[in-house]
């Protein structure tokens, strides 16, 4: 769906449409939940989050402001702060190991791939938390949840400049890392 599609929807929804607030979930469930279970790593919890950027995107939508963004970025903005309340609310640090049992187990996979894949992905997260927090927002938009520099721009209120600065310094430091094998 292209982004005039999309902001026709959310201004319907504005409007009081249900059946556009209904099309707007179905367009943006997926990359925000995946914004969101990249961030806390749990399914479940992930799930609930999801839910309620949605409950709250659906009461806030009367008062949305068309800012010349995509509507996406509306969504991503709800989810960022529900991502923020709930670390603040949990006190307690992403634990590598959690992502590594979300791993399910195929059986008809070679057990030494598995393994090394494990490690790998292990290798990965604890690179992306040696970023900056900014730098792993980026990273995480563009490579995780398949957003454009624009998209990316529009979300944090960034020029996509600024936003490719970002994201080449921060690959340059996870190849750095990964080469020097610092991680």
């Amino acid at each position: 769906m292209n982004s005039d599609n999309a902001q026709n929807l959310i201004l319907a929804a504005k409007n009081g449409n249900p059946k556009a607030f209904s099309e707007l979930y179905e367009l943006y469930f997926v990359p925000v939940y995946r914004y969101i279970y990249f961030r806390v790593k749990h399914k479940e919890e992930a799930e609930d989050l999801v839910q309620a950027v949605f409950v709250k995107a659906y009461h806030a939508v009367a008062g949305y402001k068309d800012m010349g963004k995509s509507p996406l970025a509306y969504f991503y903005t709800i989810a960022r702060n529900a991502v923020v309340d709930y670390w603040r609310k949990q006190k307690r640090v992403i634990n590598l190991e959690d992502v590594e049992a979300e791993v399910r187990i195929n059986p008809g996979i070679n057990p030494a791939s598995l393994a090394e894949e494990r490690v790998e992905l292990k290798r990965v997260l604890k690179a992306l938390k040696k970023l900056t927090p900014e730098q792993e927002e980026v990273v995480t938009l563009k490579f995780i949840n398949d957003l454009s520099n624009k998209q990316i721009s529009e979300l944090l209120g960034k020029s996509e400049d600024a936003v490719r600065q970002i994201q080449h310094r921060a690959l340059e430091r996870l190849r750095a890392m990964y080469y020097e094998q610092s991680i």
